[in-house]
C-alpha cells in the first residue's frame, strides 16, 4: 500500500499547470488567427494574384506575338489581336499587309517555348506591368532544317477589364556571360 506524503499541493500544481498551457494555447491561436485574416484582406494577396495573372496570360501573349504558320496567318493575325491592347492592335493592322507577304515568301513557321517570365514592374492600381521573357524558337523557312533562336523580350501590359493585354512588345539583346 502506497502512503501519501503530499498535502495534495501536486494536484493544485497540474490544474494550474494545465490551465497556464490551455490559455496559453488559446492565446496562440488568436494571434494566428488575426495574423491570418489580416493577412486574407491584405493588398498583397491581390498583387500576387495580380503576378500570377500576369505570367498566365504574359505567357499567352508572348506565344500569340511569337508562332506562326504560313499556311494560316489568319489565325496569327487573330491570336494577336486578341492579346493586345486597341493601339498595338492598330498598329498590326497597319503592317498586316506587308507581313503576310513576308511570311508566304519565306514560308515561315516558328513554334515557341516560354522558358520563364519574370514580372518587372506591377502598379495593380494603374492597371500597367511589364515582364521579361526568355523563350526559344525553332524557325522553319523554305522547308529548311529548322533553326532553334533564343531570345529575350521585353513585355508591357495594360489591364482592359479583367485581361491584362499587351500594350508594348520588344526583344532584349542576349549577352553572354563573358561581355
Amino acid at each position: 500500500m502506497a502512503v501519501r506524503t503530499d498535502d495534495g499541493s501536486t494536484g493544485r500544481y497540474l490544474v494550474l499547470g494545465t490551465g497556464a498551457l490551455a490559455a496559453a494555447a488559446l492565446i496562440v491561436a488568436a494571434v494566428f488567427g488575426i495574423q491570418w485574416w489580416t493577412a486574407s484582406g491584405n493588398d498583397n494577396l491581390t498583387l500576387a494574384q495580380s503576378r500570377d495573372d500576369i505570367v498566365k496570360q504574359g505567357t499567352t501573349a508572348v506565344k500569340a506575338y511569337t508562332e506562326l504558320d504560313y499556311t494560316n496567318p489568319d489565325a496569327f493575325f487573330q491570336n494577336v489581336i486578341n492579346v493586345s491592347t486597341s493601339d498595338m492592335q492598330t498598329l498590326m493592322k497597319q503592317s498586316e499587309d506587308n507581313y503576310r507577304q513576308s511570311l508566304a515568301q519565306a514560308k515561315t513557321k516558328v513554334t515557341t517555348t516560354v522558358q520563364d517570365i519574370g514580372v518587372e514592374e506591377l502598379d495593380d492600381h494603374a492597371g500597367k506591368a511589364s515582364f521579361l521573357a526568355a523563350i526559344s524558337t525553332l524557325v522553319t523557312q523554305n522547308g529548311q532544317q529548322p533553326v532553334a533562336k533564343p531570345l529575350r523580350l521585353e513585355v508591357q501590359m495594360t489591364r482592359v477589364g479583367q485581361d491584362w493585354k499587351v500594350s508594348g512588345i520588344s526583344s532584349v539583346p542576349l549577352v553572354s556571360s563573358g561581355q
